[in-house]
Order: C-alpha cells, then structure tokens, then sequence
C-alpha cells in the first residue's frame, strides 16, 4: 500500500516537468528575394531572432541581410543583398 503513493507522486512530477518550458513562437516572414519582412510579436526571441530569420531567408537565395526599415514595435523588414 505504500508504494502507491510515491508511484503517483513520481507520475504527477513527471508529468509537470513537461509544462516548464514552451518553445518560442516562430517568426512570420514574409518575402522574396529582394527583401523580407519579420514579425516577432508573438515570438520570445525578439529582434536578435528576427535577424537570424532573415540571414536564413536570405541565404536561400545566396544572399545576406541587410536592415531596411523598422515597420512597427514587432515588425522589421531587411534587403537581400
């Protein structure tokens, strides 16, 4: 009878482990291989990620890139270079 308690406990704490840690939302980009625009408002990687989102939206097309204008609080476009 003892045993039951502690398997429940063990089961109840793995379980919760599981909630601690969400993935980040992932970016909206959108574009060609001019330019591209990217929005993090519902990303926890904010503009460092948006970056990376666009180096590699940019690679793509062999290209890097380059900062163009801030749209608004979350959004950011670039030029493929």
């Amino acid at each position: 009878m003892t045993l039951m308690p502690w398997r429940w406990l063990v089961a109840m704490a793995a379980g919760l482990g599981g909630c601690a840690y969400s993935p980040p939302a992932p970016f909206i980009a959108i574009g060609n291989e001019k330019a591209v625009s990217i929005n993090w408002e519902n990303s926890t990687l904010g503009p460092d990620g948006a970056l990376k989102a666009a180096e590699k939206h940019c690679a793509k097309y062999g290209l890097e890139a380059e900062l163009s204008a801030q749209v608004s609080r979350f959004e950011v476009t670039y030029r493929c270079v």
